[in-house]
């Protein structure tokens, strides 16, 4: 998971950041964000299997879904 997350946001920063890079922006902050909740989810799901919590893992999911749809929306939006 470790890796997918480092290529996630590696493609924000290809997708938002502009040639004259003077640092980063709003929209670039905000996708790395949801990028951490993505791995956290993903640690929260497998410490719920571990524990056998199915309660738990769903919902986890369901963090983490809404994390990655938002981390979509974002870079969908990039010009």
């Amino acid at each position: 998971p470790v890796d997918a997350l480092l290529k996630m946001v590696l493609f924000a920063s290809g997708m938002l950041s502009s040639p004259n890079y003077n640092g980063p922006n709003k929209r670039l902050l905000v996708a790395r964000f949801y990028a951490n909740e993505v791995g956290f989810a993903t640690r929260e799901i497998l410490e719920a299997i571990q524990a056998k919590d199915t309660t738990r893992a769903i919902e986890a999911w369901k963090f983490g879904r809404d994390s990655w749809n938002s981390y979509f929306q974002i870079v969908n939006e990039a010009e």
